[in-house]
This record gives structure tokens, sequence and C-alpha cells, in this order.
């Protein structure tokens, strides 16, 4: 129960960074297309003509930036729907004058870029940027690229938890009330009262039984008194267990995807009437079901 404020808390986070990211792209090509049109005049013209070799090189260099920028774009769109959330819209304002429906007064004398005058204390341009910083642009690319790669591997892994944790109703259809619950109750042999250590959901027989979670099939076939029963491992030490089954349809072995059909209801081993005995193990001890499944109770007594 722990591990879903904590996911929730990651997708919020997650969400935030790739809407963050998505504005640094924006401003990526902002700032290629202010590359794009300074190289036009003063890098192009300090490198004399577009068939010299250094000029060759300048457009060379901000088409291989551009193709990244635009990459980066569709990667950090497509984390975004994995995650639910769309970008924020970036304001594709003109690169030069004054931005769009901003009417502050301002002037000065206008100085073609292919004339400008170096600034006194401007930082130094790293060599053969032609005086337009592609290399800087290209170490922010690289940073991207790089928070990128591990929001991606983030999500895939929170991704696969949410996969195998076994939160999901283990019968087809409607979840039907429960007729045992978890804890001590009168056996239903001995009238007695007895531990029963899973939930009883009775079902008509041949009702499909569905994974709770993604997982491994640990076993697969008669388990004494659960009868027909099968035991999947989701990982992480917790197990669940489908018993009184009349059919089964995996082997031990095989890899179940989340409400894939796994078996049939029954009533074979010792039960007195057609349902699924269902179990939680976690380390080996048997726990209360409803620590997983307490969404979905909680919608069945609704």
């Amino acid at each position: 129960m722990r591990t879903i404020p904590a996911g929730r808390l990651l997708s919020c986070a997650l969400a935030v960074a790739v809407t963050l990211m998505s504005g640094c792209i924006g401003l990526g090509y902002y700032l290629a297309k202010d590359a794009a049109s300074e190289t036009t005049t003063a890098g192009i013209a300090a490198a004399g003509d577009l068939k010299r070799p250094n000029g060759r090189v300048v457009i060379d260099r901000i088409g291989d930036l551009s193709g990244r920028l635009i990459r980066l774009e569709i990667e950090a769109a497509a984390l975004a729907r994995r995650l639910g959330v769309a970008p924020s819209p970036v304001n594709d304002g003109p690169v030069s004058g004054k931005p769009a429906g901003d009417d502050r007064p301002r002037g000065g004398p206008l100085l073609p870029l292919g004339n400008a005058a170096p600034v006194t204390g401007a930082p130094a341009v790293a060599m053969g940027d032609q005086g337009i910083g592609l290399s800087h642009l290209e170490t922010e690319i690289e940073l991207l690229e790089a928070s990128l790669d591990r929001m991606a591997g983030i999500l895939d892994d929170r991704e696969l938890t949410t996969m195998t944790y076994p939160n999901r109703p283990p019968v087809q259809g409607r979840m039907p009330k429960i007729s045992s619950g978890f804890g001590v109750r009168h056996d239903p042999f001995t009238g007695r009262l007895a531990r029963h250590m899973g939930l009883d959901i009775p079902a008509a027989h041949g009702t499909a039984i569905l994974a709770s979670g993604g997982g491994r099939v640990v076993t697969a076939g008669f388990r004494g008194p659960y009868g027909k029963a099968i035991v999947i491992d989701h990982g992480h030490g917790t197990q669940t267990l489908y018993g009184h089954c009349s059919e089964l349809y995996v082997r031990a072995g095989e890899i179940v995807m989340p409400r894939q059909k796994i078996a049939a209801v029954g009533s074979t081993g010792r039960s007195t009437g057609p349902h699924l005995h269902f179990e939680v193990i976690r380390n080996g001890q048997r726990v209360e079901p409803g620590q997983v499944l307490a969404d979905v109770l909680a919608r069945n007594t609704n």
C-alpha cells in the first residue's frame, strides 16, 4: 500500500520534468533559429562563402543540431503521453525585433550583424563557432538527451512495477461478494473456529480466473486441499495463489500479463462449491489480500 502514493508522486515529478524539458527544447529551437540567422550574416560572412570549408561546416553543424532538437521534442512528447500529460506549448515568437504583444518603448542605433563590433567583456566563443556559440548549444542538447534517457529508464521501471503489482480483480466480470474473508472463521466442514488465509470469491463454475498482476508462474497443478491451483511470482517477494480451479490454462515457468486468463473457477480440493480461493504471499507469509485489493474491494461494497 505504501508504494501507491510514491508512484503517484513520481508520476507528478516526471510530468513536471517533461514539461520543463519541453520548454528547454523550445528554447533550443529559438537558439537554433537565431544561430541560423546569424550564420547567414556574421558566420558565413566571416567564412567568406558557403562553398568554403568553414562555411559548410557551420551549416552542417546547424543541420545536425536541428535534427537532434526535433528528435528530442518527439521523445519528450512520447514521455508526456506515457505519463498522461501534455507538454506546455512553447511561444514561438519572432527571433528579431520586439516580441509579439510587447509595446514597451525601446530604441538605439541600427547595427547590422555583419558589421557588429565586439562587445567589451562578452564571453569568449568556442573556436570553430563562427561567432554564434554552437558549442554551447551542443552541450545543452547533450544534457537534454542524457536527461531524457534517465527519465525514460525511470518510467520503464515504474511501469514494470505497476504491471506486476497484483491489485486487479482475479475473476472476470464484476467482483462478487466475498463469502469468506481473511482471518478466523467457522470452518465450513467442521463448524469450529479455524484460520482462513485468503479470500473466497464465489463465482459460477467455469468463470475465467485472471492474473491479478503480471509475473511468472511458479506452480500449476494439484495442490492438496487447494485442489487445482496456480501460484504466480510477481517479484519483490510477492506471490499470489489461485485455488479450487476446474481448469488450468498456464504451466510452471510461463510469463503471464495482468488480467490474463489463467484458469477457470471450480470446486476441486477441500471446497463446498464453485469459488476462487485467492491468497497473497509476501516473503513466505500469508497476508491480508485486502492490502493489495483495497480499491477493488472498496468499489465492490459501493
